[in-house]
């Protein structure tokens, strides 16, 4: 008989000693609770920041997607460690007590019967307002006799589970979206089209149109004819408009806002040359060889001033528009206001001669993020499973009830136990000794 090599034993002892040690770690409450509150601190720093910065070097870093990884395992094995006995507990009770047992219980009454209600009487009284209550009961025989079963709410035991793992869910989705994820920002006026490398496709604005609102002082609405194509092969199109977003294979075009778009004639009256710009707001336009420029600041679409001089729009209405800027010299200081009234011609003094500046015409022009979350449909599924699991937890209490009696005692032992809600459950186990007193066996 071979020899058991000493020490051997002992080693995986140790070994399976430590590998419980670092499970029970992981899946402890406590460790829980402390990445969740990490998590929120944090997010609340982020949201502290510029969005763009917060999204490169907090969200997508490798740092907080390693916290919510933990997060996450910490959830799978608290939730993984507590089904197995809350379904124990839940699908596999015990449905026969005996009466010492029932005395026990955390909730216990003793229910005096009237005369003649020897033998089961107490029993189908009890069954008859256990059931009156929108308890299932069952009946069962036992060593001593009769006796009756009662539960209620049996489903609201996974009610942490369920919660728990709804937050898996959902910080798995955000993982999932901080490591697939993007968002791009771009627009144009209708023709144009920009690329999204992200997600190697291209989008173009096919179309532009504004839709005036019945106060011509409120934001009016912008619709966006736009189409998807890869490889020149189209993938997706449709209309974007402010809560009308353009989904497509994981990716959403979102309308964030648009602008004006100003086409300016540039004529030198010495020479007759012409050209159009075609002015953003905050462009700059250079005047001559010297640096000097015009910063147009704000197109007005109806163009007024206040009492003090100052610029504004009365209106949405394109009754008068105006496009608004300043002349600087080279050396950044300003010289004088420039407005730039439609098809009326604004000459403008320079270190090489006078210019000619004309707004022909303006159109609209719409901006856009473009957004891929692949984690999108895991956090609606966590969140729609999170508060199926709050609503087990706060509005579901389960509760058992047993009824049995001793040979032919005019007693009647009721015995409870709810999961949650133990003033209820006192309130309530009161009322039902009180209607088996009162209540004729039908």
């Amino acid at each position: 008989m071979d020899r058991e090599k000493p020490g051997l034993s002992g080693r995986q002892h140790e070994k399976g000693d430590t590998f419980r040690q670092i499970i029970r770690f992981l899946s402890s409450m406590q460790l829980g609770i402390i990445l969740l509150l990490l998590l929120a601190a944090i997010s609340v720093f982020a949201t502290l920041q510029e969005q763009q910065t917060a999204i490169s070097n907090i969200y997508r870093s490798f740092w907080f997607v390693g916290i919510m990884a933990f997060a996450a395992l910490n959830l799978l094995l608290c939730s993984v460690k507590r089904v197995g006995p809350l379904a124990r507990l839940a699908l596999r009770p015990r449905k026969v007590q005996t009466v010492e047992s029932i005395q026990k219980m955390p909730f216990y009454r003793a229910v005096e019967l009237p005369q003649g209600d020897e033998g089961d009487g107490g029993i189908a009284k009890a069954v008859a307002a256990l059931k009156a209550s929108g308890y299932q009961v069952s009946v069962a025989e036992g060593p001593a006799g009769k006796s009756a079963f009662a539960e209620k709410g049996r489903y609201g035991y996974f009610g942490s589970v369920l919660t728990h793992f709804g937050l898996l869910v959902i910080l798995l989705g955000v993982m999932l979206g901080s490591l697939t994820g993007f968002e791009h920002r771009n627009g144009g006026i209708a023709g144009d089209s920009f690329q999204v490398p992200e997600g190697n496709f291209t989008v173009r604005i096919d179309n532009i149109h504004m839709v005036q609102e019945p106060d011509p002082t409120v934001r009016p609405r912008v619709y966006s004819n736009v189409a998807v194509t890869r490889s020149g092969r189209q993938i997706a199109a449709g209309t974007v408009a402010i809560n009308e977003p353009l989904r497509f294979q994981g990716n959403t075009i979102y309308h964030m806002t648009f602008r004006y778009v100003s086409d300016v004639l540039v004529k030198n009256p010495a020479t007759g040359e012409e050209k159009t710009k075609r002015l953003y707001d905050q462009d700059i336009l250079y005047v001559d060889s010297q640096g000097s420029y015009i910063h147009f600041l704000k197109f007005f679409p109806n163009f007024t001033m206040t009492q003090q001089g100052m610029p504004y729009s009365k209106n949405y209405l394109p009754e008068k528009p105006v496009l608004a800027g300043v002349l600087y010299n080279a050396a950044g200081q300003g010289q004088r206001n420039v407005f730039l009234q439609l098809q009326r011609p604004e000459v403008i003094d320079t270190a090489d001669g006078g210019i000619e500046l004309t707004l022909q015409d303006f159109q609209h022009a719409a901006v856009f993020s473009v957004t891929r979350n692949l984690g999108r449909p895991l956090l609606f599924a966590g969140a729609a499973v999170l508060v199926l699991g709050l609503y087990l937890c706060l509005a579901v209490s389960p509760r058992r009830i047993y009824a049995a009696r001793t040979g032919d005692e005019a007693v009647l032992h009721l015995g409870g136990s709810s999961y949650r809600g133990r003033l209820g459950m006192e309130r309530e186990l009161a009322r039902i000794a009180a209607e088996i007193m009162s209540k004729e066996v039908e």
